[in-house]
């Protein structure tokens, strides 16, 4: 999808009125994302994600608010389809190899991480990720080191890493480096949390992922807090249940469990008439889960 600037967002020293009126229904990124566009006097998703290192989904997402405020035009024709890569023969690969060096140091290095030679098909999909998408060679082979071990096969592995350049902004070997340093953490994180709640790392589903991905990067949970609200579930702890318990810590600012117990013994000193039976629902109301919608 195609984006314009429209008229009325006047570049210039004063921002657009329509900024202010929405001002507060407008996400962080929902107003990076316009202000850049008015300052560089672009609305190209593909720039806009690449230097507020913003994903591609999140900067359409903000454009198409813009869009519906009046300073964007969104342009929904249908897009040209992207024509069909041609596989090349192993004779048309050496001859690119010649005027382009590089392709042959990056198949070599490719078969280094594979441990044997690459089919053709997988040596076509990496080469055309260079020639055709326009991927650097050293990206291709920082993110072919972390994902060969654990992809389908090399064709699979270069649908992954054009996906990470194209809708991650990863354009880089720094930005890819930083993207394997975040898989390594949050692998290390789906293996503490399953050996809290006694689950098969490999039986995660995407959701359960991203909420143990929030626990960690947007709530700033550690695994003190998830162990304490998995007691505090009892029965019902599973992870969209913990979920809600950690969210309503977070809105609490509890950090370590000396919080919780310290807002408890608050609770307890503030409700002396209530027995010690009693006492136990008082704790529940500081650990009912908050749920969001789709939850």
């Amino acid at each position: 999808m195609k984006f314009h600037l429209l008229k009325q967002a006047v570049i210039g020293p004063s921002v657009p009125m329509a900024v202010f009126e929405n001002l507060y229904t407008a996400k962080d990124n929902d107003l990076k994302v316009i202000l850049y566009a008015l300052h560089k006097n672009t609305a190209d998703p593909m720039e806009i994600s690449k230097n507020l290192q913003i994903t591609m989904a999140a900067v359409q997402s903000s454009l198409l608010f813009w869009s519906d405020k009046g300073l964007i035009l969104a342009d929904f024709e249908a897009e040209e389809k992207p024509k069909k890569k041609k596989i090349l023969s192993t004779q048309e690969i050496l001859e690119i190899s010649n005027q382009h060096p590089e392709i042959s140091v990056m198949v070599n290095q490719l078969q280094h991480i594979y441990g044997h030679a690459i089919n053709e098909r997988g040596t076509n999909a990496f080469v055309n990720l260079y020639i055709q998408d326009n991927v650097p060679v050293e990206v291709i082979l920082v993110l072919a080191m972390y994902y060969a071990p654990i992809q389908k096969g090399p064709a699979y592995t270069a649908k992954v890493i054009l996906n990470l350049f194209q809708k991650n902004g990863i354009t880089s070997a720094e930005k890819a480096d930083e993207h394997i340093r975040l898989m390594e953490k949050r692998t290390k994180s789906y293996l503490d949390v399953c050996t809290i709640f006694s689950l098969d790392e490999n039986k995660l589903t995407t959701s359960e992922k991203s909420i143990i991905d929030s626990w960690f990067e947007r709530l700033e949970m550690t695994n003190e807090m998830i162990k304490a609200a998995y007691t505090a579930a009892g029965y019902k702890a599973t992870i969209r249940y913990c979920n809600g318990i950690l969210k309503s810590w977070s809105q609490k600012g509890y950090r370590n469990e000396k919080d919780i117990q310290e807002d408890f013994a608050f609770a307890r000193s503030e409700n002396n008439n209530i027995s010690p039976d009693d006492d136990v629902i008082l704790q529940g109301m500081n650990i009912i889960p908050i749920f969001e919608k789709g939850e």
